[in-house]
């Protein structure tokens, strides 16, 4: 009987010492020590900064519309698709690619009369033409051009053109020139806080960024819905530049 005590006893030992050798790489080595050291110091500190970068666009876009009207939908629809086709193969000659022309706009529509009176005392309105709008959307990457093909679409019955914007193609790498530029300064911040104070920054717990990338700056331009004469001399365009900014938050842990 009291062999069998022991025994018991040794095994209960045995079993409680496994147990607490389980617990302690539990909770320091295991799962839950990586989720502990996981967890943010009750000591940090957050700084943000923001930085920027300036860049030339490589991307000029506008739109040209031709609007016509008359009585004969088949004549006004051949003078229009006329206009705009010979348009396009200016734009070809130019060196502009098929994937940066694109038509964004074909709308016939009547245009009506003032309703009028019948015998019978309904008002009904009658059709006195139609109007057909077709418009283009172009991308220039070549600069040196945009003033020629905008001198040159008006002397084509281009009765039609709208603003025309500046924009980069790949952003991207301007913001990660901008990115790197605004951890650096939260770095050094970082650092400074900390001595100002007496303390050190230790590892980063916590990062953060919100991007600022460039929109389109619009320059104006517009040709009216009147005559078709070529302008008397190409308008000068120029594109600017343009801020690319980022603005990071990173979160360190006090020593």
């Amino acid at each position: 009987m009291e062999k069998s005590k022991d025994f018991l006893y040794k095994v209960l030992a045995c079993f409680v010492g496994v147990l607490a050798i389980v617990v302690i790489y539990v909770v320091f080595f295991g799962p839950l020590g990586n989720y502990t050291g996981s967890l943010m110091s009750a000591r940090t500190m957050s700084v943000s900064t923001s930085d920027k970068v300036t860049a030339t666009p490589d991307i000029a876009q506008f739109s040209f519309s031709v609007v016509t009207e008359g009585k004969n939908i088949s004549q006004i629809t051949n003078d229009n698709n006329a206009k705009i086709n010979q348009a396009i193969g200016m734009l070809k000659e130019k060196g502009v690619s098929d994937q940066d022309i694109k038509t964004t706009e074909y709308n016939l529509y009547p245009v009506y009369t003032q309703p009028t009176k019948t015998s019978t005392g309904d008002f009904i309105p009658v059709i006195a033409k139609y109007s057909l709008t077709q418009t283009v959307s172009v991308k220039i990457r070549d600069f040196t051009k945009i003033s020629d093909i905008l001198g040159s679409l008006p002397g084509m019955g281009i009765n039609k053109i709208g603003s025309i914007s500046f924009s980069i193609d790949d952003p991207e790498t301007y913001l990660t020139q901008a990115r790197e530029k605004a951890f650096k300064k939260a770095h050094d911040k970082a650092v400074a806080m900390a001595q100002q104070n007496g303390v050190s920054i230790g590892k980063v717990i916590g990062i953060s960024d919100y991007s600022q990338s460039a929109y389109p700056v619009y320059r104006d331009m517009a040709v009216g819905m009147g005559g078709a004469a070529t302008p008397s001399a190409a308008p000068q365009i120029q594109p600017g530049s343009q801020d690319v900014s980022v603005n990071v938050t990173v979160v360190y842990e006090i020593k």
